[in-house]
């Protein structure tokens, strides 16, 4: 809870020598958590003349409770813009409160920009004093709000360079600043609102952008520490003095527009009908993030004797263009240690062929990728999310090391000799001999098998009966051709049985082997499901 963290780290102070500056600070809704506040003594102010300035403060809706709390302001003015939901009502009470009324004028408690997203009431007294509509709050596409244009753009693989056109208001000495919004946005569909999103987290980032020191020069930005190849969502805002006096509201937006960063290890590249602009170049090399890493999630299904599905997600960081995707799969050797057991007296537990039940009727990823995107993902805590992160990553690794330098296939045996079986009772089993190894056998050398595939998915055919196949998938974007792709993320799946496979060919042949017993022999299945582990014989 944000609110009583703040409290219980600031709610003890009582005076503060120089002066409070809340800007940007989208998770507030209320300066309440200064429960102890009651000096703003104004020693040192922003700019030399505010000792309280409130400035973008997307969901403030409270100040003080005043009918409960007493502040002085005893030197320097007020500053409030761009608090939409904070209503001007509000911010007059404060001024009768800590004596600083009559010290502001229009231009710093701004009717335009505090309160045009709340519904306010005002009584005539705080109508009188605004001095102008309440029904015409300043939007980027209403009133006399200028547009800013962007004319130059220069992308890398982790950054964006953008330089706009200087904002010129009447009064040059307005313009305070710039402020920039960016985000990650996969879709070209984003509102220009700054807020909270509906997961609670803020959705835009937001850098401040001084004024450049010549009046000539175009103000710029460079957008650091961003992924390759994403889709990026900015807009930029002018920070201005204005006023409603007359009808007069000044002020500059840029509509919201969409770059997407480089793919990794690629070099410059400039938008579309803007001229190149070279940025201030680093002394450092920049960082090459080639390969995207492991596709996630990949589960399977047989859905016959001779076919696997594979689905997949696709990686988290793709470092550029997805072309294709790597699907290797190879066929495993059962294992000859399960004639270690004695199947006819201990029972005998079959390998099963079952669907993942994250397979569903749906009609696939993309449906559940879209799923995923419309909801809201937990945010645990940052060292919770380093812990899992890294636990992961072993995990992988030694999986990896399992699986590639310790599990070695085995013969399987394809013949089996034939059994004599005697038994006084109505069902029996014959186990047959286990295999010899004697002379070395040949370890069996099963072909791997591949596929290039656009989609996150596979379907596998032409597959052994009941067999077990390991699967690996590897994400290769644009790069593939020169560092590779990414490491494999792999599935075990196996085939289901073929109904027939198991059945006795030919007939069953006997012969009197003693007083109360017959010698059986018959043929062994030509190409059984698996292992033939035991024989079961009812009469």
């Amino acid at each position: 809870n944000l609110a009583s963290e703040l409290q219980s780290s600031l709610g003890l102070i009582e005076t503060i020598t120089g002066f409070l500056k809340i800007k940007h600070s989208f998770a507030l809704v209320s300066l309440s958590f200064f429960k102890n506040l009651k000096l703003i003594r104004g020693d040192s102010m922003v700019d030399g003349n505010y000792t309280l300035y409130v400035l973008d403060n997307q969901n403030l809706q409270q100040l003080w409770d005043w009918s409960h709390h007493v502040l002085s302001i005893p030197v320097g003015k007020m500053y409030f813009a761009f608090n939409p939901k904070l209503c001007l009502a509000e911010i007059y009470r404060m001024e009768e409160v800590t004596g600083t009324k009559g010290r502001q004028n229009k231009a710093e408690i701004n009717p335009r920009t505090n309160g045009d997203r709340a519904s306010c009431e005002y009584g005539d007294r705080d109508i009188r004093q605004l001095r102008g509509p309440l029904s015409e709050p300043c939007h980027p596409s209403t009133g006399k709000t200028q547009t800013l244009r962007f004319i130059s753009n220069v992308t890398e693989s982790d950054r964006i360079f953008l330089k706009w056109e200087r904002y010129r208001p009447p009064e040059y000495r307005d313009l305070l600043s710039f402020i920039v919004y960016y985000k990650e946005s996969p879709f070209q569909n984003v509102s220009e609102y700054v807020g909270q999103d509906a997961c609670g987290a803020q959705s835009w980032n937001v850098l401040d952008v001084e004024l450049p020191l010549s009046s000539e020069q175009a103000p710029g930005v460079a957008l650091l520490n961003l992924r390759p190849w994403t889709q990026y969502a900015i807009f930029v805002r002018a920070i201005t003095l204005t006023t409603a006096e007359e009808g007069r509201n000044y002020g500059a937006q840029s509509e919201v527009v969409y770059i997407r960063t480089m793919p990794a290890g690629k070099g410059l590249a400039r938008g579309p009908g803007m001229p190149v602009v070279s940025p201030q170049r680093r002394a450092e090399t920049p960082r090459v993030r080639p390969a995207p890493t492991v596709p996630r999630d990949v589960i399977s299904m047989s859905n016959s004797s001779s076919h696997i599905v594979v689905r997949w997600k696709p990686p988290t960081q793709r470092n550029g263009n997805i072309t294709y995707y790597l699907v290797l799969w190879q066929q495993l050797a059962e294992d000859m240690e399960l004639y270690v057991n004695d199947y006819c007296h201990k029972g005998l537990k079959l390998p099963t062929s079952s669907a993942d039940t994250r397979f569903g009727d749906g009609d696939g990823p993309e449906v559940e990728q879209d799923a995923e995107e419309r909801c809201c993902p937990c945010r645990p805590a940052d060292g919770q999310l380093r812990m899992e992160g890294e636990a992961e990553s072993f995990q992988k690794k030694f999986e990896n090391f399992l699986h590639n330098s310790i599990i070695i296939p085995r013969t399987p045996k394809r013949r089996r000799d034939v059994v004599a079986v005697t038994s006084p009772a109505n069902a029996s089993s014959a186990e047959p001999p286990v295999p010899s190894r004697a002379g070395g056998e040949p370890k069996p050398d099963f072909q791997i098998f591949e596929d290039k595939v656009v989609r996150d998915r596979a379907v596998l055919s032409r597959l052994r009966h009941f067999t077990e196949y390991r699967i690996d998938i590897h994400a290769c974007n644009h790069a593939a051709h020169t560092v590779g792709c990414s490491a494999a993320t792999f599935v075990f799946a196996r085939t289901m049985p073929e109904l027939q496979a198991d059945n006795i060919p030919g007939n069953v042949t006997w012969e009197p082997a003693g007083k109360n017993s017959v010698l059986l022999r018959w043929e062994e299945p030509r190409n059984p499901n698996g292992l033939i582990l035991k024989y079961e014989i009812k009469y």
